[in-house]
């Protein structure tokens, strides 16, 4: 009998800790109330012009959820959602106001949007940026036009807005003698012009003067022809009008090696020349490649041509027939790639510059893919792209990656990577490429 009495107190006991709701929030006028498989909230807060009030039941596990998190998910179900693209005229602490461009609706309303970034999180703004504004609710009738804005990002599709910056200076502007650029990924959309970036990433940013159809949006991949072609090479920045555009569909050579960089750190400011023997042929280079190349290093890495244009580095890229290994390596999540290739290339010897570099080069070709099989290859590619530097480097650090992605889990020999003694005159190149 007392057995039973137990069970029984036990079997309640378990039932009102799962289904009877404790108090355990209130706020402005806001009441919750959770169990351990459910939550019930009495809505009654400020939404646009009015207010919301609604009981709502969430359960397991969105019953262990905040009121503001519940409430972020809550109001885009009852609150029409709008969005502006404004440029940033002020910002004092965590308030902001922002100026709707011309042709955005908001302004026929007012030229002044106020907003908060309290409730807005990784946002990194500054006068002068261009935004689109996600908000909800009316705007208040105030002034400063007062709205609860959700995100805040940089604008990219301005349409109805014309480009008036300067992109190029006229004294550092020069004609090239060749086609800077082919397959392109457009990044911002205004009235005039659009932008864009190769689709192998490049040191270009490009700008194309004219107007783009409607059928083209951010992220698409076209090619294009184009006239007219200014470039500043200190910025790396290209500028030309366009004639056509249509749609891309290159995918990387698996049998090129992309945008290999060489880098000088002489321990005093040093003359050197470097020399390229590949087998194979060279694609692009930068600055250009004439019987080698010949520049001033000094100990932080900059180098000087006899013109005394200055670079960061030596880039080229380039086809060649060698044939890589990929019996040793490593599988990686796509998502884990950003945080495999720090803490590989840190072994392997590279700086924290260096290895950002690479990152932001190889990064948007992998981190999307399920698995990337990796492997940094050795005598395969140093014996097919031969470099001479004079005077020799005491330290030279030759980093190749080979990869492709794939859409399951390979087990791979682990490889075994070396950090090398960084010492005296050091030389360090980094490239890549995608394997079939």
């Amino acid at each position: 009998m007392k057995k039973r009495l137990l069970i029984l107190l036990i079997t309640v006991g378990v039932l009102l800790l799962l289904f009877v709701p404790f108090p355990t929030a209130a706020e402005d006028g806001t009441c919750a109330f959770t169990a351990l498989t459910y939550k019930v909230v009495r809505w009654n807060r400020a939404a646009g012009d009015g207010s919301y009030e609604k009981t709502r039941v969430y359960p397991f596990p969105q019953n262990f959820k905040s009121l503001d998190t519940l409430w972020e998910a809550e109001k885009l179900r009852v609150v029409p959602v709008e969005k502006c693209n404004a440029v940033i005229t002020e910002i004092s602490g965590t308030s902001v106001l922002a100026e709707p461009l011309e042709g955005e609706p908001e302004r026929l309303t007012s030229d002044k949007l106020a907003f908060d970034l309290k409730t807005l999180n990784g946002v990194n703004i500054a006068v002068g940026d261009v935004v689109e504004l996600t908000y909800v609710g009316a705007i208040a009738e105030t002034y400063p036009a007062r709205i609860a804005v959700t995100a805040c990002v940089s604008a990219t599709d301005l349409r109805n807005t014309d480009y008036t910056g300067e992109w190029l200076s006229p004294s550092e502007t020069e004609t090239p003698d060749y086609d800077p650029f082919s397959d392109i990924t457009i990044t911002r959309i205004y009235k005039n012009c659009f932008f864009a970036d190769t689709v192998i990433p490049t040191p270009y940013e490009i700008k194309l003067n004219g107007t783009l159809s409607e059928e083209w949006c951010v992220g698409d991949q076209v090619i294009c022809t184009y006239e007219n072609t200014r470039v500043e090479r200190q910025s790396g920045r290209v500028e030309a009008d366009m004639l056509t555009v249509a749609k891309s569909d290159f995918e990387p050579d698996p049998n090129a090696c992309y945008k290999p960089v060489i880098y000088l750190y002489p321990e005093k400011q040093t003359e050197v020349s470097v020399k390229l023997a590949l087998d194979g042929k060279l694609t692009c280079t930068y600055p250009a490649y004439q019987n080698g190349w010949t520049v001033t290093a000094t100990p932080d890495g900059t180098l000087t041509d006899k013109n005394g244009q200055t670079y960061s580095y030596l880039y080229w890229e380039g086809e060649t027939g060698a044939r890589f290994d990929l019996s040793e390596g490593f599988c990686v999540r796509g998502e884990d790639t950003a945080a495999f290739l720090e803490g590989a290339l840190a072994d392997l010897g590279l700086t924290r510059r260096e290895a950002n570099e690479f990152i932001v080069y190889w990064l948007p070709l992998m981190q999307d893919n399920p698995y990337n099989l990796i492997s940094f290859q050795t005598t395969a590619y140093t014996d097919a792209a031969r470099l001479q530097i004079s005077p020799t480097p005491d330290t030279l650090i030759r980093v190749f990656m080979t990869w492709k992605p794939s859409d399951t889990s390979v087990t791979l020999s682990p490889q075994t990577l070396t950090v090398p003694v960084r010492s005296g005159f050091v030389a360090v190149e980094w490239g890549g490429t995608r394997l079939k």
